[in-house]
């Protein structure tokens, strides 16, 4: 058996734990085995059947973790964030994961966790942070709202005018990875989902 199974939505937040998992000390966990799978229904169908689904693959792994985004997961309008994991964990629960699993919802998305690390996005992009921010900062200008705010409610959006629209870009998994190959450990327990997700794998797998 493997030590994990990780569950998320999208090639994108698939990319970025890889990277991440492989930093066990960085993490200040002890090197563990594991696979990293996506839902085919994102991140609608990481709430409507993701628990389900992990129950099949129970014989394979000691622990289990799912991430999803909020924002796009059919829920972000009708239950709040924590009513969703507690939903989902119930689940896993009843499906024989009790005591073995965990669940996270990032909230708003992915993509904030880059922004706790715009160190290290910044030299994925080949520039100053300061560069970056000057970006960030343009942006927030034309919409009539803070920098931290933007950062904090529409970090996509925000990483992909970044991306696409000053650097000409395409954004793929790749970028993801690379990052999270750079970012700091230190600077993402800031974000509270990080932090969560960070705290179950210092609990299962101590160094």
């Amino acid at each position: 058996m493997k030590d994990l199974l990780v569950y998320t939505a999208d090639t994108d937040a698939l990319a970025l734990m890889r990277a991440l998992l492989a930093r066990p000390v960085a993490l200040q966990i002890r090197a563990i085995t594991f696979d990293i799978e996506r839902h085919p229904q994102r991140d609608a169908g990481m709430v409507q059947s993701g628990p389900e689904l992990a129950r099949i693959k129970k014989k394979r792994y000691h622990k289990a973790l799912l991430i999803w985004d909020h924002h796009g997961s059919g829920r972000d309008h009708k239950q709040t964030p924590n009513e969703v994991e507690q939903d989902v964990q119930a689940r896993l629960d009843s499906v024989t994961w009790r005591g073995n699993s965990a669940v996270t919802v990032l909230v708003p998305e992915l993509e904030q966790w880059l922004w706790f690390g715009e160190s290290a996005l910044a030299r994925h992009c080949g520039m100053a942070l300061a560069h970056l921010n000057v970006w960030a900062e343009e942006r927030a200008d034309k919409l009539a709202r803070p920098v931290a705010e933007l950062k904090a409610e529409q970090p996509k959006e925000l990483f992909e005018h970044s991306m696409r629209d000053r650097l000409k870009r395409t954004i793929s998994p790749r970028d993801f990875e690379e990052i999270g190959k750079l970012i700091s450990v230190r600077r993402l327990l800031a974000c509270d989902s990080f932090s969560s997700v960070l705290t179950t794998l210092r609990g299962w797998f101590p160094p």
